[in-house]
């Protein structure tokens, strides 16, 4: 019986030990500097940019996460086009040239900020960084009341060898979580300028 007990232990610390290995690690002064200024470096949105996503919704109110699949485009400042082609096909453009509305001179207000701030802001968010197996991790949980009132969190995680954006999960304050998944991306191409037109 001792025989099996210490077997049985032994298998459960083999099992846990992956798990342990996988757990991401806290960077702290040089370290999280270089990886957050090498996530800024591969990701500057002064330029063009265009990918494929994958949009995955996760609720408690819903039985199956809402998933989504498109293409998007951005030219540095204010031009954005943002196309779901399934399951139903939807374009959202807001160009900074045109008159805007309410709703979008909110979000082109924050999108620039994004822009000129990078993708890692510590005068809004409190920024944790992580390094796990081959990617960084980092968690913004917002400093100002505007977006605490939105998200409880919004999670990064980049290809460690390059900084580039793999994913980006918003985690609501209610508990509906958000994640985004990147592909195909291309930057500083020359875009038409009929992508930022309303269809």
């Amino acid at each position: 019986m001792k025989k099996i007990c210490w077997f049985l232990l032994l298998l459960l610390l083999l099992a846990c030990l992956p798990l342990r290995a996988q757990t991401p690690r806290l960077l702290e002064g040089p370290e999280r500097e270089a990886a957050i200024a090498g996530i800024l470096q591969a990701n500057d949105l002064r330029s063009t940019l265009q990918f494929r996503f994958v949009m995955t919704r996760h609720s408690a109110l819903l039985t199956d996460d809402l998933v989504s699949r498109g293409h998007a485009a951005f030219a540095f400042p204010d031009r954005l086009r943002w196309e779901v082609t399934s399951p139903r096909r939807s374009v959202f453009v807001m160009n900074g040239e045109l008159a805007l509305d309410r709703r979008q001179q909110s979000l082109l207000h924050n999108l620039t900020k994004l822009s000129e701030g990078g993708l890692i802001n510590e005068k809004d968010f409190g920024v944790t960084v992580y390094a796990a197996p081959g990617c960084w991790q980092v968690d913004l949980v917002p400093l100002r009341r505007d977006l605490s009132q939105l998200f409880a969190r919004i999670t990064l995680l980049a290809d460690a060898a390059t900084g580039a954006l793999r994913s980006v999960v918003l985690s609501e304050t209610g508990g509906d979580t958000t994640q985004l998944e990147f592909s195909d991306v291309v930057r500083g191409a020359a875009l038409d300028p009929q992508l930022f037109l309303e269809p």
